[in-house]
């Protein structure tokens, strides 16, 4: 009799939780908890607090963030957001980050681009025009500008939206010579992930296995999702396709129980802890193929929802910071709920606008 009670509570206790998750996916909850944790970075901009030389107010930090204010408008029709990327980019007169050639410096691109599609002010990309084709002029063969995964995230969109938005093929070109290059270097093609850089290839973890960082592989599969939408191209646009099909079945397939990412993919236990910037620029990546025909829904969509909820519960209920990410770094490693960046605040909005566009949803 008191097996038959504590199995009834169990299931009684299930039945609740479950019922409280699915309010995480209600369009005004998915929209309450995007703005939230997007107004708590506008106000409280973690940049503030890391070393001097990712501290560039245009850098590729606040950059990561800002590059989901004008989906979040778009899903919202909040005029503050659309306004917040403005006063962000004048305050630095439209300029690039400051070194020349590093992909991570050409990430506000993104935002200006996205602004520029809604205003057309010519302000907001004639500097980044000039950084462009000055890199497209000096192009340097090998690895020696792109040579680590989280590039793929930075630079190859700017490039691409820039061949669709600007109309000039030059642009296409540069940026899928340089894709492709990484593409060789870093990727394992039996595992279907990238390597953060070279350092990785004969590296293992306590178990033995391969180590690929979780949001390394984040940056490149949602760098994807956000460059193939301009590639007009269908012979260009196809690897790419396929590139993002494989990186998905395979990332899908490494979700923990409590619907989260581990920042050692292969390797859980290494660092046992969630981390939620991997996980939401994985369900980010998922949730748009799926709302893009390339993915299957029955598949993927339990995945995309299962992250979601576990994310929102990341949230901090008293001030909106998003928990759980990993501090910058090249490597896997720790975090916990106290620990915030302005990229783990963007991909969760990003991923939100996508959770919005999903089918029923």
């Amino acid at each position: 009799m008191k097996y038959i009670s504590i199995l009834i509570l169990t299931s009684i206790l299930f039945l609740i939780s479950s019922s409280c998750d699915k309010d995480y996916l209600k369009k005004e909850v998915v929209i309450s908890n995007m703005e939230r944790v997007a107004n708590y970075e506008l106000e409280h901009p973690s940049r503030d607090n890391i070393k001097k030389n990712n501290n560039h107010e245009n850098g590729w930090v606040p950059s990561t963030f800002y590059v989901s204010l004008i989906p979040l408008y778009e899903a919202t029709n909040n005029e503050k957001y659309l306004s917040a990327v403005e006063d962000w980019g004048s305050s630095f007169d439209w300029n690039c980050a400051p070194r020349l050639r590093h992909a991570d410096d050409l990430a506000c691109g993104q935002v200006f681009l996205d602004l520029y599609r809604h205003k057309k002010e010519s302000v907001y990309i004639e500097k980044l025009q000039q950084r462009m084709d000055s890199l497209v002029a000096t192009a340097i063969p090998g690895r020696e500008d792109w040579s680590w995964c989280d590039a793929l995230f930075m630079a190859p969109p700017v490039y691409m939206m820039s061949g669709e938005i600007l109309n000039d093929q030059k642009y296409y070109d540069y940026a899928d010579n340089m894709f492709w290059d990484v593409y060789d270097y870093l990727y394992d093609k039996d595992e279907h992930l990238f390597y953060r850089d070279a350092r990785f290839f004969n590296k293992k973890s306590p178990n033995g296995e391969k180590v690929f960082w979780g949001r390394g592989n984040g940056w490149v599969i949602a760098g994807l999702a956000r460059q193939i939408p301009y590639i007009k191209d269908e012979k260009m646009k196809q690897p790419y396709i396929k590139l993002f099909k494989e990186m998905a079945k395979k990332i899908s397939s490494l979700q923990q129980e409590d619907g989260m990412w581990r920042s050692n993919l292969l390797d859980p236990n290494d660092v046992p802890k969630k981390e939620a910037s991997s996980t939401a620029f994985n369900a980010f990546a998922l949730a748009w193929g799926i709302n893009n025909g390339l993915l299957d829904e029955e598949s993927y969509r339990p995945v995309v929802e299962k992250a979601w909820v576990s994310l929102s519960k990341c949230i901090n209920e008293e001030t909106g910071m998003i928990g759980w990410v990993q501090p910058i770094g090249a490597a896997p490693g720790d975090t916990d709920k106290n620990t915030t960046m302005a990229y783990g605040a963007g991909a969760y909005v990003l991923l939100g606008t996508e959770i919005l566009k999903l089918p029923k949803n």
